[in-house]
Parts: C-alpha cells; structure tokens; sequence
C-alpha cells in the first residue's frame, strides 16, 4: 500500500474519530437537542449522502462475468429491480411490521459486508447486528417512539424489546470482531468499527445511524464498487452516480407524496427510511435471484 494511500486513510480514520466525538459531546453538552425539525434533517441526510454508494448495482451486475448480463437483457433486469423495490414498498402498506422486520434483517446482512476483512462471517454479522440492535440500551424509549412512527403500528415498539435482549451478545461479538480487525492489520477498519459502534450506543438512534451511515458504510462500499469497476475520478462515475441518486430520491419524494398525513417532519423521516428499505430491498435480493438462475442455467447447460 502507498504512502499517500496510507496518509488519506489516516486523515480519514482521524476525521471520523474526532466527528464521533464531536457529536457525543456536543449532544450529552446540550448543543445538539434531537427535536423533530433535527431528525428529518438528519433522516433527508442519509439519503444525499448514502444514496450514491447504491447507484453502482447495475454496473457491477454488468461488470460480473457469470451473470452474463447483456444490452437486451438490460431493460429485463431493471424490470427486475423496479419490482422487487414495488414489492418492498407494498409490504409497507400491507404489513409494515413484516416491512421493518425485512429491513432490519436486510441491514445486517448488508452492513456485515462492511467487516469482511475480519475473515469470519459469523464475526462479521455479529459486527452489523451490534450496530442495529446498540441504540435499544441507551434509547430504548426513543427507537419505539421512531419504529411506531414508522409503521404506524404500536405493536412495533416489541422490536426494541428483541433488540435489547441480544444487543449485548452482539456487542460482545462487535468486540471481537474489533480486535480481529486490528491483529490482522485492519486498523483504519477496527477504529471505524469503533466509531461506529460508539456512535450507536451513546447517539440517539437517528444521530448515530447517519453518522455511521453516511461516514463508514456508504464511503466505504462507494470506494470499494468504483475500484472494482475502474472508476477511479469524478468524471468517470458522475454518469453513473449522479442520475441514478437523482432517481432515488425522487422515489423518496413519490413515497413521501404517496404518505398519510401527518407533520411534515414526521413525514420526512418515515418517507427518508421507507426509500432507504425500498432501495435495499433489490439491492439486495436481485443478485440473489440472478445468481440462482445463473446456476440453474449452468447445471442444465452442463
């Protein structure tokens, strides 16, 4: 590894640390009251600076030699997408109890990614659990108060409640996790991992959830697709990046429109997450459904 390449994960590493710290004191000093107005800003927030990571799926689908993935079936695929994403938002309205399960189970399998370099699978998820299920030891009352928001249903507020009886074993397993990073010389990985995980337990869950979010998962997973593809500066992926996020958030700005009512902060915040699941939903599950044809196909075909 470079010099230069060293020295930016150091800035980097460094600028989270002190972030995370700012945050903490400046919230637990009173300078930074979580009212409404402060969690729709943060909520809008995850998806500007979140968005772009996702924006790379199609290429990198492209990019995979075993999907085989061709000009005509291009518009198939995108068809595949636009209906898994149409199937996570109808779950919202159906079932959204069921919807914020999908979610949550969707997130840890998704933020585990982050933590590969651990070179274990259960470590890792343990890793991406801890992150989710943090907030119910310090916030418990506040992430009821935002999952019932969310779905609308009382009933959700017994999430918090299943969260808080594993959080511990999963901040046990963060831990390890943590110093795996670090022996293994991951060490910008381990303090991010830290960052994170502080920010989680000690933030209120909006807070936290868009520091780690938009400071460790998605800069994280940006760099990592754009190296895989090549695209290394700006003018390479500001054809990809920047329409395909303009498409995300006009989807949050339809479910928005698309909301029952209420305040408009309250509304920001629900419709910022609901796009969020809605995005992850064929993120997540289309290579699934991709790669269990390729392998039919290969089997047949063999």
């Amino acid at each position: 590894m470079s010099t230069s390449l060293i020295r930016n994960i150091d800035v980097r590493v460094a600028g989270l640390a002190i972030t995370t710290a700012s945050a903490v004191a400046l919230y637990y000093g009173g300078a930074l009251p979580q009212t409404s107005a402060m969690t729709a800003l943060l909520s809008a927030a995850l998806l500007v600076f979140g968005m772009p990571h996702g924006s790379f799926d199609l290429a990198l689908l492209h990019n995979a030699a075993s999907f085989r993935i061709t000009a005509g079936s291009r518009a198939s695929l995108i068809a595949l997408y636009l209906t898994c994403a149409a199937a996570m938002y109808l779950l919202w309205q159906i079932a959204p109890v069921a919807a914020l399960v999908g979610f949550l189970a969707m997130a840890v399998v998704h933020f585990a990614e982050d933590w590969d370099d651990c070179r274990s699978p259960f470590i890792a998820g343990g890793i991406a659990f801890a992150l989710i299920s943090a907030p119910s030891l310090l916030h418990g009352d506040a992430l009821k108060a935002l999952f019932v928001l969310l779905t609308g249903k009382a009933n959700a507020a017994i999430l918090v409640d299943f969260l808080l009886l594993v959080a511990p074993t999963m901040l046990g397993l963060a831990t390890v996790g943590v110093a795996m990073l670090w022996r293994f010389g991951q060490r910008a990985l381990a303090i991010s991992a830290g960052c994170a995980l502080t920010a989680m337990i000690l933030l209120p869950p909006v807070l936290g959830f868009a520091l780690f979010f938009c400071l460790v998962h998605s800069p994280m997973q940006f760099s990592r697709h754009a190296d895989v593809l090549g695209l290394t500066a700006f003018r390479q992926w500001r054809g990809i990046v920047i329409p395909l996020s303009l498409g995300g958030l006009a989807i949050a700005v339809l479910i928005y429109a698309l909301g029952q009512g209420g305040s408009i902060d309250d509304g920001v915040f629900a419709s910022s997450f609901m796009a969020l699941s809605v995005l992850t939903a064929p993120h997540m599950i289309v290579p699934v459904i991709l790669q269990y044809f390729q392998t039919r196909y290969s089997a047949q075909t063999a």
